[in-house]
């Protein structure tokens, strides 16, 4: 994108903006897919809403074959006003509400129950129910590290779980339909891990194989040369995850008349990389020696845990006619808000003036969905077009939406 094309969008929805590729998203999706099925052809890919949970992306997973894969009584409520149907709804989480349960088990979503609470939820609902067989999962927790204890689910080797399958088991009206597990780990050593145990498990809980299993997500993605270097060991990509999962899933199975349904659950590795954030450069001083470049965005917009200042980063010139070699210089890029700690880069080289945009790739993981609206309402989305052109996803937040549900505006 040139720098008059820029300019051009920020006058129409506002400064700063994202710009999200569809086109780079079905590519992402379908190579993954495409990556698994072609060593177990029983995969389904459920996307992670809470990594982004932009209606138009959801509802586009939806189109593409996908699963819903949501984390809250909201994420649920979206995936249903989208017309995805309930049994095409996974639904995990530590916190769910029981309206939420109920509907989601009466209407057939699949419930992974992560605790004891979400155990009794299912077994007062499954009294609603008669003689309808609610199906259910149990969120699987065992170590995959000596770094690591997760906080979620069932502790394999504790007496809540053996509790939750012999309730189960015992419930004229519920079944254990599959187990899930889900780990941060996104290292190809520690998903060979979670495979075989998860494996093992069904082995000794089911007489025949499960409806699904649920490895869940934490895979990389596309990801730029800048920010590859970041890392000390070679990125596995979609085949490499396939290679080490579905391997193990087709010979544990093999020869078995069932099957079950592998699901995984994407989300960073599908939409990282489809949106990029623009944002302009406002004013430009110079502090003890150092070039400090604020700009229309804050590191909240790109990466709400305030701590990735690697971002692939470049620069969209007003004045075209510049040697930019010439001109380079070094410089930090700051943001609107007041927090002292607001760079969203330091020691970028290059040529910038006021007027400028300053552009951020790979900003679509957790950024929409974890920026509050601090100090300035939230900014636009702008969905870049097959064939040319832009159309909006969402548009620029206004004062009057963030303070209308207080009683004294």
């Amino acid at each position: 994108m040139a720098w008059t094309e820029a300019e051009e969008l920020s006058k129409q929805y506002g400064d700063p903006f994202f710009v999200y590729d569809e086109g780079r998203f079905i590519d992402n999706f379908r190579r993954m897919d495409h990556a698994f099925k072609a060593l177990y052809g029983q995969t389904q890919i459920a996307y992670s809403y809470k990594t982004n949970y932009t209606p138009d992306i959801c509802k586009l997973v939806d189109q593409l074959g996908g699963y819903a894969e949501v984390v809250s009584e909201m994420e649920y409520n979206l995936a249903c006003r989208l017309g995805v149907l309930p049994e095409r709804i996974v639904y995990n989480g530590p916190y769910k509400s029981f309206d939420s349960i109920r509907a989601a088990l009466l209407s057939g979503a699949l419930v992974n129950l992560d605790s004891i609470r979400d155990l009794n939820m299912a077994v007062a609902t499954s009294l609603e129910a008669s003689t309808r067989v609610i199906n259910v999962a149990i969120r699987c927790n065992f170590p995959i590290d000596d770094n690591l204890q997760s906080r979620f689910g069932f502790d394999v080797g504790g007496e809540e779980f053996r509790h939750a399958v012999q309730t189960i088991n015992n419930s004229p009206n519920l079944r254990l339909a599959g187990l899930h597990c889900h780990f941060p780990n996104r290292d190809l050593s520690s998903y060979a891990v979670r495979v075989e145990r998860m494996i093992e498990l069904c082995q000794n809980l089911f007489s025949e194989p499960p409806d699904f299993i649920n490895i869940g997500g934490g895979y990389f993605g596309n990801m730029p040369d800048k920010l590859k270097m970041t890392y000390k060991f070679e990125l596995p990509n979609f085949s490499d995850y396939a290679k080490v999962i579905c391997t193990k899933f087709a010979r544990a199975f093999e020869g078995q008349s069932k099957k079950p349904l592998l699901f995984i659950e994407p989300g960073t590795a599908l939409v990282a990389d489809t949106f990029k954030f623009y944002t302009k450069i406002i004013n430009i001083k110079n502090i003890n020696g150092r070039r400090i470049v604020n700009v229309s965005g804050s590191i909240f917009n790109i990466s709400p845990v305030a701590r990735s200042l690697n971002l692939p980063v470049s620069i969209l010139n007003r004045d075209a006619s510049t040697d930019v070699g010439e001109a380079s210089q070094f410089f930090d890029v700051t943001g609107f808000t007041c927090i002292e700690s607001d760079y969203l880069s330091k020691s970028v080289k290059g040529y910038a003036e006021v007027g400028d945009f300053i552009v951020y790739e790979n900003v679509g993981s957790y950024s929409i969905v974890m920026k509050p609206p601090f100090i300035l309402p939230n900014c636009a989305i702008i969905k870049k077009v097959e064939g040319g052109g832009y159309s909006v996803v969402r548009t620029r937040e206004t004062s009057d939406y963030i303070f209308k549900n207080f009683v004294s505006y």
